[in-house]
């Protein structure tokens, strides 16, 4: 479930009950008259972005977690990823008192207050928005053409010269298309958070710029 507008997977959910659907469309109406409802597809999550008939990046994107280390609280692991983002002028704002964290948790049967062991992974959202704390793997030169062929044929069918194409594939990018999902076309793919994820994703988002104003210059 999710809003009709807006950004960055805000007041984006995965429900899984009758209660749960009614308590996400309370929240989504305080901000949009428009809710959507899908139903749930699972498999890895991928972003494509293309500028004029030509892939300029593509990442997966993975949803929010923290990895145990045997002793800190999943709320301490969660801060000390916190302090991770800002050290690395990552201007992402984790909110632990989101309830879709508490949701998320409760179906694990664990809470803020949880002690993960050490090297286990928890997942703490269901979306995996970077702007929601998600991280990205660069997928770029290991991408199967036949992806690249189907963000470039999306993008042109749209009517767009750039977009960020977001694919929810069941197998691994790496390999011919076979069963994949469209999540979302999107005219204007926010970068700043991909960005912010390495030197080479920032270095990678500069030249995309850069071509973007170069091709607006013509």
């Amino acid at each position: 479930v999710k809003p009709n507008s807006g950004s960055q997977g805000t007041d984006v959910s995965l429900v899984n009950t009758k209660q749960e659907f009614y308590t996400t469309l309370k929240k989504i109406f305080k901000h949009d008259r428009i809710a959507l409802v899908q139903r749930y597809v699972s498999g890895r999550d991928y972003r494509i972005v293309v500028l004029d008939k030509q892939v300029i990046s593509a990442y997966e994107r993975i949803p929010l977690s923290v990895i145990g280390d045997g002793r800190a609280t999943i709320l301490q692991l969660l801060k000390r990823k916190q302090k991770e983002f800002s050290s690395s002028n990552r201007d992402t704002l984790l909110k632990p008192n989101d309830p879709r964290i508490a949701q998320k948790l409760r179906r694990q049967r664990l809470s803020l207050r949880s002690v993960p062991s050490k090297g286990v992974c928890v997942y703490l959202l269901d979306n995996a928005n970077l702007s929601s704390g998600g991280d990205a793997v660069d997928v770029t030169e290991s991408m199967h053409q036949s992806f690249k062929k189907l963000a470039i044929d999306f993008t042109r069918d749209m009517g767009l010269r750039m977009s960020g194409v977001d694919l929810m594939v069941q197998g691994d990018i790496r390999e011919k298309a076979k069963k994949y999902w469209i999540l979302e076309i999107n005219a204007a793919p926010g970068l700043d958070h991909y960005a912010s994820s390495g030197k080479e994703q920032e270095k990678i988002v500069e030249n995309l710029y850069f071509k973007v104003l170069k091709s607006l210059s013509r």
